[in-house]
């Protein structure tokens, strides 16, 4: 039994249409596939920017506090100098006032002191400069004492 022409046509237009059904199916859920991959992609993307925008953040906050600590610790060191330069300039003063006791007081400082002890070590013999020193030391210290008594 032999088929008629247009029965043929009809056929391979079925199949052909059945194909072509097939394929745009499939083409749709290439499609549908490829969309939500740019979005994995998209959202990989943007988690990975957003992942470096908070590591320049947490950078820059870093930066901030260490601006911050550097400039406490400017502010502190200038504290400690200020501190250390009172101290200092009290000793000063302190000595001052000592070395001005004792020449009113008659007493010997603990430069001249020193001075003498000094030229009459006996583990080291002085130099000439030094028994100099010392005895120039210790005239100016008489005079002064004799000046105090006489007050």
């Amino acid at each position: 039994m032999g088929l008629y022409n247009a029965e043929r046509q009809a056929r391979w237009r079925a199949k052909r249409g059945a194909e072509i059904e097939r394929l745009r199916k499939v083409a749709a859920e290439q499609s549908e596939q490829m969309a939500e991959a740019r979005r994995e992609i998209e959202i990989v993307a943007l988690e990975r920017e957003n992942a470096t925008l908070k590591k320049a953040l947490a950078h820059e906050r870093e930066q901030h506090a260490e601006a911050k600590t550097g400039a406490a610790k400017a502010a502190s060191a200038f504290e400690e100098k200020a501190k250390a330069q009172a101290m200092i300039d009290g000793l000063v003063q302190r000595v001052r006032w000592y070395e001005d006791e004792s020449r009113r007081k008659g007493t010997m400082t603990f430069a001249t002191a020193s001075l003498i002890a000094k030229a009459l070590h006996p583990d080291a013999p002085p130099s000439e400069e030094v028994r100099l020193e010392a005895f120039k030391a210790f005239s100016a210290w008489k005079s002064d004492r004799d000046a105090a008594k006489r007050r």
